[in-house]
């Protein structure tokens, strides 16, 4: 997802204003100097004001010599320099260009960049709008263009053309007083050829030079292969677009989470087109979705060469595969590919069978075909067969790496859209570290506090970052991009300092530090007997009970990643977990193996000190976090005809203590006329919520869309997400949540007795039954309810679905017939003992629900029949002690029994 770039305060064009500013100076200098000088006529002072721009000075004027005052001085210096800096910039760019050139000498904080293609140009937007060190920036580009040299102009560069891989370049723009050199060309072996050339130019290892690639495989190994003697040379920094468009976009997502709170098994991403680009957000998904309570990750890749594709990933990971010298991954980390051949452009979501797989429990669609315009019409057919409920909903990424020449936000104006665009290399080189003075800055820091907890755990360190092997850096690098997930996976809030460190709060350290220390980890197993895990003579409260699981739980998916982390990097399983058929030269590695077969404890442990270090963080003062993550979620039932809003809060119905995340669920009968006039309503019943008085902000604010929301409907969400961002810290994240099915969801039906006594009355199962209704919605997406309208427990059911802003329920009558008036009447019980509360005219009965969801049945019997029927779970208001009658409550509960339909029981409290 794009996001707008912070900008410098001053001008880029300053030359071309302070020239102007220097000559209306000096203009004014001249009016002032002139007046002071006995000139009265005005005309006359500003027509001799305008005459020193030509250089001639007028001393006497009438015979009369001019009195020199220090107005006249400034004015007259003032306008030469002005006439001769106008000349050179219009008529003598060369000069110009040599005169900006040789401040870049005598100036500091200066950066060069070899190749003024797409890249180069963001780089040096990027090093202009950021604070990163850089003040002056220069471009070499072998043919300089009008459009290239307003672009420059535009970022402050001083673009030079020339051959951006000959030496003699780098002596004119000055490389070796440069800070940092950046390289990059649209061909990887030029990027290659320039880079090497000036290592050599530069051969001093401490100077900063970043080359950036177009392949992501290649600029994956080729640090490693430069050591062993490939192209390249040694000391330099290796990037790739492709790479840092993935990792952005993969954290701004977050496929893993949708995929825990959507219930899936694993994450499950779809990418279509799969060039370099889509490789590389394969590898990135398959770093970081692993997530405990998830299964290994699924990549479904549609295209139209997936045997291509096929060859690329067995090449790119061959563990995935088996091997005569080694076997494949063990299940738990063996993620699952699946290459599907089609074409993008005749692609049909809606009833293509070759996509039936992909028709539910996917975490997230990626369009990153190399054609903007197809990535922008596949995605919208996709987005059609959504919401014709074809497919289930899931974020959607359209890949536009062209984008906009400065600024690229999302294109979308609406906040919870669940449509994003990713990959404009602007936003994306701005976000990057490789704008920042150290773009390592973040892993080293996560680096050394790794190695203090190592050391607390084991009495001993491995190596500084500084003698790492690249190939190690790599690999901690994608572990600390799995940082947030690792505190999230502990149950904990994290909130990132502001040098790009997580944090969370103090005390979860000691927890982990206390459980930890008494675990004895040879002896954790698959069963639940906490107990058996401890060393000798410790015993663990039930609370710890709880983290030691959360420790064991976060310790195997931190090493599935691992062996994830390994297997990309082309490493292969040994046969057995032996360390002694451990060969790194052959990349074959003894502990890539199921966690469970890791008999020593020291290895097993391993897998929890990245958890320690992180919980280990010290929280600046300015933050303040909840131990725990507590979600609130709020239901708003908006009236649309009266403008009004009541809010309903699931699980306890409190406010009491501060939550991480606030979940809305906004729900109203009749779609609003006019949505914006409905925001302060509904802003009024969540001000208690949000009051930052009173209450930390939320880290997250989270819209429920459980039923295909009415265009409306969206609109005022929107709007309230809008007012929302407007009062809320930027660090609070607003985004809708995507959730119903396209199957249909789940009908849930009410059935109980009439009298209601022993309950406490209506109102108590009133709210009962508004509670079940909302974990109902919350867990299954509920979205209808059947019931009759008898008195006692299917009128508090009504009423319960009414105050959530429900749709109108579904009515089951038992019988019908007609008044003494003639009119159609409907009975709740049998006709022979009505009574005006068990009669309802039909005509009133719009007041309930509309009347197409009116249903007569034959007498309590087939009413029972029919609720079965129509429901997938039913609750029922029951009190077992009165005896069971044909089609009544008691008789319905056996029946439901027997069809094994699912069973909610609201019973007398004690």
């Amino acid at each position: 997802m794009s996001r707008r770039p912070a900008r410098r305060g001053m001008p880029r064009d300053w030359s071309g204003r302070l020239l102007i500013a220097a000559a209306t100076l000096s203009f004014l200098f001249g009016v002032l100097g002139f007046h002071n000088a006995g000139v009265s006529d005005p005309w006359e002072v500003a027509y001799l004001s305008f005459q020193l721009f030509f250089m001639n000075f007028v001393t006497n004027i009438g015979g009369e010599e001019l009195q020199m005052n220090p107005f006249l001085q400034a004015a007259r210096f003032g306008a030469l320099i002005t006439a001769v800096w106008a000349i050179l910039k219009a008529f003598f760019p060369t000069v110009r260009q040599n005169i900006r050139r040789w401040l870049r000498l005598r100036g500091k904080a200066c950066a060069v960049i070899l190749g003024y293609g797409p890249v180069g140009q963001a780089i040096g937007a990027a090093l202009w709008r950021q604070d990163g060190g850089i003040r002056r920036v220069t471009a070499v580009h072998p043919a300089v263009t009008p459009e290239l040299t307003a672009r420059a102009r535009m970022d402050g560069v001083l673009l030079i053309e020339g051959d951006p891989s000959d030496p003699r370049v780098f002596d004119r723009v000055y490389a070796g007083k440069a800070e940092r050199i950046y390289v990059s060309d649209t061909d990887d072996l030029r990027a290659i050829d320039t880079a090497v050339a000036v290592r050599r130019h530069l051969p001093s290892p401490e100077r900063d030079i970043r080359v950036v690639l177009n392949d992501s495989a290649v600029a994956a190994q080729i640090a490693e292969a430069t050591v062993a003697g490939f192209l390249g040379a040694p000391n330099l920094r290796w990037f790739s677009i492709a790479d840092e468009v993935a990792r952005l976009m993969i954290a701004d997502a977050r496929f893993d989470r949708f995929a825990l709170e959507s219930g899936a098994e694993r994450m499950h991403l779809a990418i279509v087109g799969c060039g370099s680009q889509g490789e590389a957000i394969a590898v990135e998904a398959l770093l970081t979705a692993w997530r405990v309570g998830l299964g290994p990750p699924k990549i479904t890749f549609l295209d139209r060469a997936p045997s291509a594709i096929e060859a690329r990933m067995r090449s790119r990971i061959p563990a995935w595969f088996a091997q005569p010298e080694g076997g494949a991954l063990y299940p738990a980390a063996r993620p699952d590919f699946e290459f599907l051949p089609c074409y993008a452009e005749t692609l049909d979501f809606a009833h293509d069978p070759r996509i039936d797989g992909l028709r539910a429990r996917v975490s997230g669609w990626v369009f990153a075909t190399g054609d903007d315009a197809l990535n922008l019409r596949a995605s919208l057919a996709l987005h059609r067969a959504i919401a014709a409920c074809h497919i289930d909903p899931a974020p959607i990424y359209i890949r536009t790496p062209t984008g906009h020449v400065e600024d690229a936000p999302d294109l979308s104006a609406n906040p919870l859209g669940f449509a994003h665009t990713f990959g404009s290399i602007d936003s994306v080189i701005a976000r990057s570290p490789l704008i920042d003075e150290d773009p390592d800055a973040f892993p080293r820091t996560l680096h050394s506090e790794y190695l203090k907890a190592e050391h607390e755990m084991f009495g001993r360190q491995s190596e500084d970052w500084r003698s790492l092997p690249e190939t190690k850096r790599e690999a901690n690098r994608a572990l600390f991009r799995h940082a947030v997930m690792k505190i999230e996976d502990f149950g904990a809030v994290a909130v990132i300092g502001a040098d790009g460190v997580p944090r969370t709060h103090p005390r979860l350290a000691a927890t982990l530090r206390a459980v930890d220390e008494n675990l004895a980890y040879d002896r954790i197993d698959q069963e639940s007997d906490i107990q058996a895990w401890l060393k000798d003579r410790t015993s663990l409260v039930e609370v710890d009970k709880d983290t030691a699981l959360l420790i064991r739980d976060a310790a195997i998916c931190e090493h599935n990643r691992w062996t994830t982390e390994r297997a990309l990097a082309q490493f292969l399983p040994t046969a057995r977990p032996d360390r002694r058929m451990r060969n790194d030269v052959r990349r074959l590695h003894n502990n890539m193996h199921d966690w469970f077969e890791l008999g020593d404890a020291e290895t097993r442990r391993y897998d929890v000190v990245m958890l320690r270090a992180l919980l280990s963080q010290r929280i600046e003062a300015t933050h303040l976090l909840l131990k725990k993550a507590r979600v609130r979620t709020v239901f708003l039932a908006v009236n649309s005809e009266a403008g009004t809003c009541v809010a309903h809060v699931a699980g306890n119905g409190t406010l009491r203590g501060d939550v991480s995340e606030l979940r809305l669920h906004l729900n109203a009968r009749t779609a609003p006329n006019e949505p914006a006039d409905l925001v302060s309503v509904v802003m009024r019943c969540l001000a208690p919520h949000i009051d930052r008085q009173r209450h930390l902000p939320p880290a997250r604010i989270r819209f429920d869309f459980t039923k295909q929301p009415n265009e409306r409907i969206l609109a005022l969400a929107n709007l309230v997400a809008d007012e929302l961002r407007r009062k809320l810290p930027d660090t609070t994240l607003i985004e809708g949540f995507w959730n119903w099915r396209a199957a249909g969801s789940p009908v849930v039906g009410v059935v109980g007795h009439r009298d209601l006594s022993a309950f406490g009355g209506n109102t108590p199962v009133t709210e009962r039954l508004r509670q079940v209704f909302m974990d109902l919605v919350i867990e299954k997406g509920v979205d209808q309810l059947v019931t009759g309208y008898a008195l006692g427990a299917d009128q508090a059911a009504v009423e319960a679905w009414a105050t959530l802003g429900l749709p109108n329920p579904v009515l089951l009558f038992p019988f019908a017939g007609y008044g003494d008036d003639g009119k159609r009447v409907l009975f709740t019980e049998n006709p022979s003992a009505a009574t005006a509360q068990t009669t309802i005219e039909e005509e009133d009965i719009k007041k309930i629900t509309d009347r197409s969801m009116l249903t007569i049945c034959d007498g309590h019997i087939g009413q029972a029949g029919e609720l079965l029927r129509r429901t997938n779970v039913v609750v029922f208001v029951i009190d077992r002690g009165g005896a069971a009658r044909a089609g009544g409550t008691l008789d319905t509960l056996r029946r439901a029994g027997e069809i094994q339909r699912e069973i909610i029981l609201i019973e007398p409290r004690p």
